[in-house]
């Protein structure tokens, strides 16, 4: 296709962009360093939502009246390693809980995520603490008391008088469960802490290179509408209008796209970095507006491949704060 570099036909399948047999290479537009193509049929493979509550097993006895779905914890390495006692999450009317606690210990800080797209008041707080203690896990940086009695990992997370808080486990005298269980959150002067651990652990690393948490302008961005659309997660992360026109969804991209190129050009921290914990690595959020200029809608994901930025995915504002979040407070579009 020479001289364009997307070319917008009729519909196929879900109404989305029309795609060429073979692959044209990315031709920058207008010399821009935003390039937008259409690909062979194939999507990315969906990276997934990292928060999900499994069933439990809801096949029943036909004799048996039904019986409401029992909310499971995520499997994740912190409810492998502890027992975190009764949540929210189970029980909206239970106690506060662990993280109920840990966010009033904590400097105040919106842990709900975007007002479009709230869950609770701590949602984006358990991602922010889970995500963490998996990297400190996966790092084997969970160390143990020398008496063997206390384990403990730091949040990253500070008191208004900013002090690291640390959460502290101890046995869990429950044969069948983790072998630990959550005792309390502690600021680092606490004797609780001190006298159990001569050196707490440090904060959680996420990367080696602190270039990979600025968005470097110089290096071209490059999406792909047509793959994004073939994707059932990234459509359904999409406002209303667009989610049932993948055609128009795909025009509406194109110009988003450049918008939000040309908004990190001009302040390059408008490019959230964010966790990603299928790759366990750091990329970049970029915002997305879709129905008005002033309104984020979406972030995309772009991952740095060279000297190319790739867009991959698109996230909900929910799921794109608390990836945000597990590496640093979010930018103003992302905490709106």
């Amino acid at each position: 296709m020479p001289g364009r570099s997307i070319s917008v036909s009729g519909c196929r399948g879900h109404g989305a962009l029309l795609l060429p047999t073979t692959l044209a290479p990315p031709i920058p537009l207008r010399r821009r360093s935003v390039t937008l193509h259409e690909s062979k049929h194939g999507g990315f493979g969906d990276l997934g939502r990292f928060h999900q509550h499994f069933l439990g097993d809801q096949s029943r006895s036909p004799s048996l009246p039904p019986q409401p779905p029992v909310p499971r914890r995520p499997q994740r390495a912190l409810y492998e390693h502890a027992d975190p006692g009764p949540l929210r999450i189970d029980d909206p009317s239970a106690e506060p809980d662990c993280f109920d606690q840990l966010a009033r210990l904590a400097q105040p800080e919106n842990w709900a995520g975007p007002a479009a797209a709230r869950h609770d008041d701590t949602w984006t707080l358990r991602e922010y603490v889970e995500q963490t203690f998996e990297r400190h896990h996966r790092r084997q940086a969970v160390p143990t008391s020398p008496d063997g009695t206390r384990t403990v990992f730091n949040t990253g997370l500070a008191t208004v008088r900013q002090e690291t808080i640390y959460g502290l486990f101890t046995r869990n005298p429950d044969p069948q469960g983790p072998p630990w269980r959550f005792d309390t959150w502690l600021p680092e002067s606490d004797r609780g802490l001190t006298d159990h651990f001569a050196e707490p652990p440090g904060f959680a690393e996420y990367t080696d290179h602190p270039a990979d948490l600025v968005y470097d302008r110089r290096h071209e961005l490059v999406v792909v509408p047509a793959r994004l659309l073939e994707s059932d997660g990234n459509l359904a992360a999409l406002p209303d209008p667009l989610r049932s026109n993948p055609y128009q969804a795909g025009l509406v991209l194109e110009g988003a796209v450049r918008r939000a190129e040309t908004r990190v050009h001009r302040d390059h921290r408008a490019a959230v970095p964010c966790w990603d914990p299928d790759l366990e690595r750091v990329q970049l959020l970029l915002p997305l507006s879709l129905t008005r200029p002033e309104t984020v809608d979406v972030a995309l994901l772009v991952a740095r491949e060279g000297e190319t930025y790739r867009g991959r995915m698109l996230l909900g504002l929910d799921l794109a704060h608390a990836r945000a979040r597990v590496i640093s407070r979010a930018e103003e579009w992302l905490d709106a």
